[in-house]
């Protein structure tokens, strides 16, 4: 390693990217471990809960000048990595197998898909037993043939990373596969085990080396350090949509390989125009995914993904030829708004509230508009909306009312930039049928989107609102490492309707979202 590589890193800013909510902190069991170099020491319960309060105290004092810098920072502002009572992380120091497993267990929620194994090196009163087996139970390590799984070997950069890569499920997609020896002087000696995940880790901005770009090497079977580890840590979870990239200007993106630039965290998701009732466009920026494969959302329905801490977003929406039983003058509508992202779907639950406006002015006519969601892994999400909860400028003939509604959405990714979207719900309100709406019957209806995301820049959507359809075409941009531009033009009620007739009309929604 070039432990004597010397920067000035800008430390990472502790902010929570566009697909995470700040409230859960789970800390697992076996915290102590990750800082016990040694295989004797065996704390009991009242030590280690002191040492844990010593060690979240930790500053850290000699990262300054290691290469990892920017990834240890972003991972201990999160309290996911820790240091020694002493206040030091000791970043060039090797790290066992055991230590591997208790980290494993503090960096993840780690879920069983197969059962326990009973290695002939870790009894059961051995201190890292049960982190061991919850690491092995998750499919992120495994053992040795002779039935041994070496805890107080030290692990290799190869071994942590297939860790990481298996227990991530990140598949290798093929794009890659060809190009591991252009990337690596050293490819020779990546194990044949190793192969599919160093592909997977390249493709995903994953596989980090100091000694790239120097040398171009990825040391595959150099002993991992407390460093090397963490770097490799810090990308898995930026790829999994957990933390936010380092900044694209950090010197340490040169050791991400494969990776000339940070992965963008940021994505606006459904900027898109909202028909109905005269409600205002769809404004929701996130969905804690990475920009390129982001969810392609419905016209004029909402998906489940939603806007967390640190996400603003402003937007406007138009459409013309409104039907009769909306607009009885028929006509344009033109709506604006924006909104906020609090809480975390990712961790716990996220919350965007946002103001729309349908008069000539923000103060003329609007509402306020609330959505719950969560997201259950990183392809999956659910939600609940209140629509129009408080409104202002509206009288008893053109009061839109209230809209409640859940909603599903499930993502099928085919590729880095390219993935099938689909939602369902039920509400009342905008999504009733016109017979409900004539009559002001409060029943519930249901409604679904369907998208397909060609690219990282352009999707096909389609939806069913609860009396018609309509297909648009979101076109993404990104403006920066933070700032994303969406614009969707639309064809509305292509199906016609039994108050205006079978005139389909067009619609144009879009807007920009921003993550600080």
């Amino acid at each position: 390693m070039n432990s004597k590589k010397q920067f000035s890193f800008k430390k990472a800013m502790p902010k929570i990217s566009i697909r995470n909510l700040a409230a859960s902190i789970a800390l697992m069991s076996a915290t102590i471990v990750i800082t016990n170099t040694s295989s004797s020491a065996q704390p009991n319960a009242p030590t280690a809960k002191v040492a844990q309060t010593q060690l979240a105290q930790a500053r850290l004092s000699d990262v300054s000048s290691s290469w990892a810098e920017p990834f240890i920072r972003a991972l201990a502002d999160r309290n996911i990595i820790i240091g020694y009572p002493d206040g030091t992380y000791r970043p060039d120091q090797p790290i066992t197998r055991a230590e591997f497993a208790a980290l494993l267990n503090k960096a993840f929620d780690l879920q069983p898909i197969r059962g326990s194994r009973a290695f002939r090196d870790v009894p059961a009163n051995y201190w890292a037993a049960s982190v061991i087996d919850r690491a092995y139970r998750a499919g992120f390590i495994a053992g040795y043939p002779n039935n041994t799984f070496g805890p107080t070997r030290n692990i290799l950069r190869i071994e942590s990373l297939v860790a990481f890569v298996n227990g991530s499920r990140l598949q290798p997609d093929g794009s890659t596969a060809s190009r591991v020896d252009e990337l690596f002087t050293d490819a020779g000696q990546i194990p044949s085990y190793g192969r599919d995940a160093i592909v997977a880790a390249t493709q995903k901005c994953v596989a980090v080396s100091v000694s790239y770009p120097t040398n171009k090497a990825y040391d595959p079977n150099r002993i991992a350090t407390r460093a090397d580890v963490a770097a490799t840590l810090h990308q898995i979870l930026v790829a999994a949509g957990r933390i936010p990239a380092l900044a694209s200007d950090s010197p340490a993106q040169q050791y991400i390989v494969n990776c000339a630039t940070a992965p963008v965290a940021l994505s606006p998701q459904e900027i898109i125009n909202r028909t109905s009732i005269g409600t205002p466009p769809a404004i929701v920026v996130g969905s804690q995914r990475k920009a390129p494969n982001a969810p392609a959302g419905g016209i004029t329905t909402p998906t489940a993904f939603g806007a967390n801490w640190g996400d603003i977003f402003v937007g406007a929406g138009y459409q013309n030829n409104l039907p009769v039983a909306i607009a009885p003058n028929g006509g344009t509508s033109t709506v604006y708004g924006g909104g906020i992202g609090v809480g975390n779907a990712r961790q716990f639950v996220g919350v965007e509230a946002s103001y729309t406006s349908a008069g000539n002015s923000l103060a003329e006519r609007g509402g306020f508009n609330f959505k719950l969601h969560k997201q259950i892994g990183e392809n999956l999400a659910i939600a609940g909306g209140w629509e129009n909860a408080i409104r202002n400028g509206y009288n008893a003939t053109n009061d839109p009312g209230q809209t409640y509604y859940g909603v599903v959405t499930g993502i099928l990714p085919f590729g880095e930039t390219s993935n099938l979207t689909a939602s369902v719900g039920a509400g009342n309100g905008r999504f009733r049928t016109f017979n409900d709406l004539t009559l002001n019957n409060s029943n519930l209806n249901v409604f679904g989107s369907l998208g397909f995301r060609f690219s990282e820049n352009l999707a096909v959507a389609a939806d069913y609102n609860g009396r018609n359809f309509s297909v648009g075409l979101p076109i993404s941009v990104r403006l920066g490492d933070s700032v994303g531009l969406q614009v969707t033009p639309a064809l509305l009620d292509i199906a016609g309707d039994q108050n205006s007739g079978p005139t389909s009309r067009f619609g144009l929604g879009g807007g920009i979202g921003i993550n600080f």
